[in-house]
């Protein structure tokens, strides 16, 4: 079944859209990084709590981005929301444990730990909403 899935994705990558939705998740990436610097130096929050809102604002805009630039999904937002949620829900999840495995298991400065969060969420999200959400 992963050896299926993964030759599938290969064949569908869209190198086009790749990035574009390179460029979101950059544009997201900054908006997710601002929020959990903000949250932890500002607000004084737990840098697991700082990911959830942080991670939680992006996923927002990247759902507006993808669907109306990278995708271009002309179908009502009901048609998509839900699995967009289920793929960035996913991610946020594997996102939580990754910080409280790097930064509170591990003692990783919580903006390594952020950037190894990053690295391990891009090939999720891109082929969720790309094979799942959007097609």
């Amino acid at each position: 079944m992963l050896k299926n899935f993964l030759k599938n994705a290969n064949e569908k990558i869209d190198f086009r859209r790749f990035g574009k939705f390179g460029i979101v998740g950059l544009i997201n990436t900054a908006v997710d990084w601002l929020a959990f610097w903000f949250l932890i130096e500002v607000i004084i929050i737990e840098p697991r709590f700082a990911q959830i809102i942080s991670q939680s604002i992006a996923i927002l805009n990247s759902y507006i981005m993808n669907k109306r630039w990278t995708f271009k999904d002309k179908h009502h937002y009901k048609k998509s929301v839900f699995k967009f949620m289920a793929v960035q829900g996913t991610s946020l999840i594997l996102g939580y444990l990754s910080i409280i495995l790097f930064h509170d298991m591990l003692g990783i400065n919580e903006y390594l730990s952020k950037l190894a969060v990053v690295g391990v969420t891009v090939i999720l999200n891109y082929f969720g909403n790309k094979l799942f959400v959007f097609k």
